[in-house]
């Protein structure tokens, strides 16, 4: 099996996992206050990341002048994820999870303003075919927005300038050092937030922040390394089958259904993901 198998496999698995940490959190968010629930979800990954950094005894950064960058990634990345999390509280779980993977376009933009990476034709009509289906499912009206899939696609907005800094960052820091730094930041920011809104759980709201501590710290690992073994654009689009994974669940776990708008919405991000996946590979073999 070649890498780029060996890579399509982690996607999935990861794309598997999220699917079952966003569940666990629109199950446990009913009860339990969505800062816990993002704290839970970082604090797994901090113990996990802290201890190989310790064991191997590597220092947290390379260079003091990539910090700007290592405190951007986290603090966008935490916002990324509260706004993730409370979106899918309320939201049907398809909708929510599109609007989050609306980040991978987001993300083109930022490249280019940033880091001044080109932009094709694929990924301007990729674009605007999934900004199309992003107002299908966001279905603004005389009266405006659905709020909480606003705040959905703000949660991919965020994620996408989370993974700006971390392109800039390649090749200059280490993976662990970006991921303790995501999970030290988002643990600290939710810290006060949790003061004042603290619940203690029972045990089956023991068991959803496990899960979703777990699930989401092995999502992100089976990310790294997916993207560690093949170019990005050769695995991107597997990762879109988060959204599969927590339609077919949301159905039976919570009865969630999509409507014609919302279902129109998610096909068309679908083809503007396959878009951008096919202009990237066709630029990679020219």
């Amino acid at each position: 099996m070649d890498k780029i198998h060996k890579a399509s496999i982690f996607m999935l698995l990861s794309a598997f996992s999220f699917s079952i940490m966003q569940i666990a959190v629109k199950y446990t968010a009913q009860t339990i206050p969505v800062a816990e629930l993002v704290f839970m979800r970082n604090f797994v990954m901090l113990l996990v990341a802290g201890a190989i950094t310790i064991k191997n005894k590597k220092p947290l950064y390379k260079d003091k002048k990539n910090l700007p960058l290592i405190l951007g990634r986290g603090i966008f990345g935490m916002l990324g994820v509260f706004l993730y999390f409370q979106a899918t509280k309320y939201l049907p779980s398809a909708e929510a999870s599109v609007l989050q993977k609306s980040s991978p376009f987001f993300v083109a933009i930022f490249a280019y303003i940033t880091m001044k990476e080109p932009m094709g034709k694929a990924d301007i009509i990729s674009m605007i075919v999934a900004f199309t289906g992003v107002l299908f499912v966001t279905k603004p009206s005389a009266s405006g927005f659905n709020n909480y899939a606003i705040i959905a696609l703000l949660s991919g907005v965020f994620a996408a300038m989370a993974y700006t800094c971390i392109g800039m960052l390649k090749g200059k820091e280490e993976s662990h050092t970006i991921m303790l730094s995501f999970a030290i930041v988002t643990c600290i920011c939710m810290i006060p937030l949790m003061i004042g809104d603290f619940k203690v759980p029972n045990l089956k709201e023991i068991i959803g922040l496990a899960i979703v501590g777990i699930c989401g710290m092995l999502g992100q690992w089976f990310l790294t390394f997916a993207y560690m073994m093949a170019p990005a654009g050769k695995v991107s689009i597997f990762n879109y089958t988060t959204v599969i994974f927590t339609s077919i669940l949301g159905y039976f776990i919570f009865g969630d259904k999509i409507d014609l708008f919302s279902g129109i919405g998610i096909l068309l991000i679908f083809i503007g993901a396959y878009v951008a996946y096919v202009g990237k590979n066709k630029v990679e073999v020219q």
